[in-house]
């Protein structure tokens, strides 16, 4: 794959969402709820791919992808203009049917955000649903069950939560409830513990799988052959602004990196407004409308320049970047400034988002070389999962 101008693209195809997540400010939005209408969103995947500005999608900023109708339809499309689809779902709407429309639709990659280990943050997360976590559990195992009776392509990554730097440093909330690493454990154990079980229900030998230990760490790593586990450090500012906690507390930065603001990626709202990030919720930052522009209209504009100008020399270029990258006390805000400095110029010099681990995997796989090596002793390096028939086998199970 030849490098392209952006590392992902964020298309938004509603910013509804079923879930209300205490880590998420799904609540605070002042945008207008809406779903993407099917034809504009294959525009603009069209524009995207004959622009070649990416090799990487995504169907979401806020709001929940399943909520779409043609979620499935949309991906195949996308994956046929060669543009790799990595979907991120809270995993509430998992179903055999359209788990298996999407391995049918190519999807490249199907990421589940678990990212409520416990009981006490599960239900924080409910908009008024019956689903309990035992409920939340049997789905995402019916998803890993499909994926390996069907021995589909799509690469299934389960998502949790690690405290942030700052908290790390005592300079913030740890949120143990989202963060606490005995409750990742014993989820990841008993995702880990049955992903072998079905393994052996359809016959599909583990080998050394078995050996790889499940640990909490900074990053991700493969458990089997196709299914990761994956930690990310919690997004402190967005919990601060679902808890309605950033106004008037917030230490604006003065000076910050980041490597979105249209050089490393950028976000289309479900309105078709164009904004320079996946964090920009609310719409703060938007700059062009698809509706009334060309896609290349809006990169190509002056203000899209002056944002990505102005990061590239470590100043926020909007009141919303400045909240961004500040904190809610001087310490915290000085702390963030200069580590996402420092982030950005890591970023620039091998960026976080190239996907290369991907690229690789994607690589063989294109040219049938793609084989599933002994598993590691250590999860430092995912390994390439193993190749899959051509035609995924409907699963029994409803």
């Amino acid at each position: 794959m030849k490098d392209k101008r952006f590392k992902i693209i964020y298309l938004e195809l509603t910013n509804a969402c079923n879930f209300s997540c205490d880590y998420c400010p799904i609540d605070q939005q002042t945008r207008k709820k809406e779903m993407m209408d099917t034809d504009f969103a294959k525009s603009i995947i069209d524009q995207i791919a004959d622009n070649e500005l990416t090799d990487f999608i995504t169907f979401h900023l806020m709001g929940e992808p399943f909520l779409h109708k043609e979620l499935a339809a949309l991906t195949g499309y996308s994956e046929a203009r060669n543009l790799r689809v990595r979907l991120l779902t809270n995993g509430s709407l998992l179903e055999s049917a359209r788990n298996v429309q999407l391995f049918e639709n190519n999807c490249t990659r199907l990421e589940v955000g678990f990212r409520t280990p416990n009981d006490t943050a599960f239900n924080l997360r409910l908009r008024g649903g019956k689903l309990t976590l035992d409920d939340y559990i049997y789905r995402v195992k019916g998803l890993i069950e499909d994926k390996i009776q069907t021995g589909a392509k799509t690469e299934v990554c389960l998502k949790f939560f690690i405290r942030s730097h700052a908290a790390m440093l005592g300079m913030a909330e740890e949120y143990e409830h989202l963060t606490s690493e005995a409750d990742n454990l014993k989820v990841a154990n008993l995702f880990r513990d049955h992903t072998f079980e079905m393994a052996r229900k359809y016959n599909v030998p583990i080998g050394e799988w078995a050996n790889v230990p499940v640990k909490v760490v900074d990053g991700e790593y493969f458990i089997f052959p196709g299914i990761s586990l994956a930690f990310a450090r919690i997004q402190e500012f967005w919990v601060r602004e679902q808890r309605a906690q950033v106004e008037g507390t917030t230490h604006k930065a003065i000076i910050g990196g980041c490597s979105a603001a249209f050089r490393d990626d950028f976000g289309i709202l479900a309105s078709g407004e164009v904004t320079t990030c996946c964090i920009d919720y609310d719409g703060k930052n938007v700059i062009g409308d698809l509706h009334k522009q060309s896609l290349m209209e809006v990169l190509e504009s002056k203000e899209a320049k002056r944002m990505l100008r102005s990061f590239d020399f470590f100043i926020p270029p909007t009141e919303f970047c400045k909240e961004c990258r500040g904190g809610p006390t001087v310490m915290s805000s000085v702390t963030k400034q200069i580590g996402t400095i420092a982030i950005d110029i890591k970023d620039r010099l091998a960026p976080r988002k190239h996907y290369r681990a991907l690229r690789n995997r994607l690589a063989k796989r294109e040219q049938g070389t793609l084989t599933t090596p002994k598993a590691p002793a250590t999860p430092a390096t995912p390994p390439a999962p193993a190749a899959a028939p051509k035609e995924p086998v409907t699963p029994s199970r409803k």
